[in-house]
């Protein structure tokens, strides 16, 4: 074997090394994304239920607002319990995959290469100089 030979298989080895850890962190990340935004989804809808009673309560526009708000307690844990999971980054980890994926596009950009959503690198064709 010549010397480009063997550089150019460890060039390919590393290439496939690379992608293998890669959709290995993606696919590891699915899980904890689906429970997640399924929080958040039940959090949202706790959230909504307990507006569309506080809004449809007839004496919200009676009492003062501190009162109506003690009147629907659903709908003020619902708010603290979403505020809560937003401080602490969920809505982060909801989309951790898709930053990992765009990061890693912008740096394999410079090479000329790839990636899809599940961490497969996709090569391009080298550009031509046309002079």
């Amino acid at each position: 074997m010549s010397l480009e030979q063997t550089a150019c298989e460890d060039i390919i080895s590393d290439l496939k090394a690379f992608e293998r850890r890669l959709t290995e962190v993606i696919a590891c990340l699915h899980p904890s994304t689906i429970r997640w935004r399924i929080v958040l989804i039940v959090v949202s809808i706790c959230i909504a239920t307990g507006a569309g009673q506080w809004l449809m309560d007839p004496e919200t526009r009676i009492v003062p607002l501190s009162q109506s708000l003690t009147n629907h307690p659903f709908f003020i844990v619902s708010t603290i319990m979403f505020l809560i999971i937003l401080f602490l980054g969920v809505h982060k980890r909801v989309i951790a995959a898709s930053i990992i994926t765009s990061r890693t596009r912008e740096v394999l950009n410079d090479f000329n290469m790839s990636c899809d959503d599940s961490g497969k690198l996709i090569l391009r064709p080298r550009p031509t100089n046309i002079t």
